[in-house]
């Protein structure tokens, strides 16, 4: 939905449609029918309804091959009053229904079908009708640290990169459609904290746009806080810290991570292996007493270990509904961080873009749906949506064309 600040600017709100399995117009159709119509309704919208697609490299070419029709997607977009404002070009190709694991970070940015696939999608963005004035794109955090890989790595991305800001610059100049693209920093990647984030912007990226200033407009961070609070970050400073630098936020990915406070309780690491599924990495991290965060690849690996059971609390990647606070049993989560971030987000002005990003509603434990997380797609939906509304609105921010 669009939404209005205190002081007149434009923010963009919708929910991931990554949550959907597929990644192609039939399912993005299925999945406006079934789900973001319904739910529109449960809001009460009747305004602006903003949409943040996902489309993998197999749905971004079929659409191309019908550039004139577009699956249909412009006149069912313009015929409810949707626009899409966002896009995940994070995976590549499936994201449900099969393990991946970290095979969700291939290609990584040091191989051109990455590349290739971020400027199809660029494209695709910039053929469909939207109300918005800017387009933001997220993508990976250029590969996964256990791969291997250095500063030698991260020179072969920023080229990589390169070459993709340059068509995003000329199809700015071609259709007036402005798309930044933001990296989205996950921990065990190759850029997991805010400080690796900004030390490649003033590093190898840096080097490479020296001769070419002018496409630094297109290039950012997908802020995802789930993923900095599991690398135990004070996301205000490093929200703060990337304005200090100019370094655009694209988007801001709202989530929350799941934490518990004492690793010795049994029941609580009882209740946590509940969380542990074979689809998507959990990476976990603990604090120690002189504030080095440890992170281990996922959950399975940290449970019965007693070396990290000495370490605490612990903070798991997996996503979690923002509207949970308290989890199963002894669990939590990390929404105090996420209302930190959306407060500074509507004061401070520091993207336009705001997008729910909670994919894990197909791999929740019964226990935890029973517990309030629900299992009613669009009512639980309807509950993030309210309680990000309820946070904005205490900052000034309200959407329009609510009834």
């Amino acid at each position: 939905m669009r939404l209005t600040t205190s002081d007149g600017r434009t923010l963009w709100l919708a929910y991931g449609m990554n949550v959907h399995p597929g990644g192609d117009a039939a399912s993005t159709r299925d999945a406006i029918h079934d789900t973001v119509l319904p739910l529109r309704q449960r809001l009460g919208v009747e305004g602006p309804f903003g949409l943040a697609v996902r489309w993998s490299w197999a749905g971004i070419a079929e659409l191309l091959r019908d550039p004139g029709g577009l699956g249909g997607l412009p006149d069912l977009l313009e015929a409810h009053d949707l626009h899409i404002f966002s896009g995940n070009a994070f995976v590549h190709g499936d994201f449900h229904g099969k393990p991946l694991k970290d095979e969700v970070y291939r290609p990584a940015w040091t191989e051109l079908p990455r590349a290739a696939y971020t400027q199809a999608f660029a494209t695709v963005l910039a053929l469909l009708p939207s109300g918005a004035e800017r387009l933001s794109l997220s993508t990976s955090p250029l590969s996964w640290k256990g791969w291997g890989g250095g500063a030698d790595e991260q020179r072969t991305c920023a080229r990589n990169l390169l070459g993709v800001l340059r068509g995003l610059h000329q199809t700015a100049r071609n259709t007036g459609k402005h798309i930044t693209l933001g990296i989205e920093p996950e921990p065990g990647c190759t850029l997991e904290t805010t400080a690796e984030l900004r030390a490649f912007f003033a590093g190898p990226l840096a080097d490479v746009l020296a001769d070419a200033p002018e496409l630094k407009a297109h290039i950012g961070v997908c802020y995802d806080v789930c993923h900095q609070a599991v690398e135990w970050e004070d996301v205000e400073a490093n929200l703060a810290a990337l304005a200090a630098d100019g370094i655009a936020v694209a988007k801001l990915q709202a989530s929350c991570a799941l934490e518990l406070p004492d690793p010795t309780d049994a029941d609580g690491r009882a209740a946590l292996a509940a969380f542990d599924e074979p689809v998507y990495l959990h990476q976990v991290s603990a604090r120690d007493e002189d504030g080095v965060v440890h992170v281990a690849d996922d959950l399975g690996v940290v449970l019965d270990d007693p070396v990290w059971q000495a370490r605490g609390p612990w903070r798991s990647h997996f996503h979690v509904p923002v509207f949970r606070h308290e989890g199963v049993g002894p669990l939590r989560t990390t929404q105090p961080d996420l209302e930190r971030a959306l407060r500074a987000t509507a004061r401070d002005g520091l993207t336009d873009h705001i997008e729910i990003e909670t994919y894990t509603w197909d791999v929740l434990p019964d226990a935890e749906r029973a517990a309030g997380s629900g299992f009613d797609l669009v009512e639980a939906l309807a509950r993030e949506y309210e309680w990000v509304l309820g946070i904005l609105a205490q900052e000034g921010v309200h959407p329009e064309g609510v009834v």
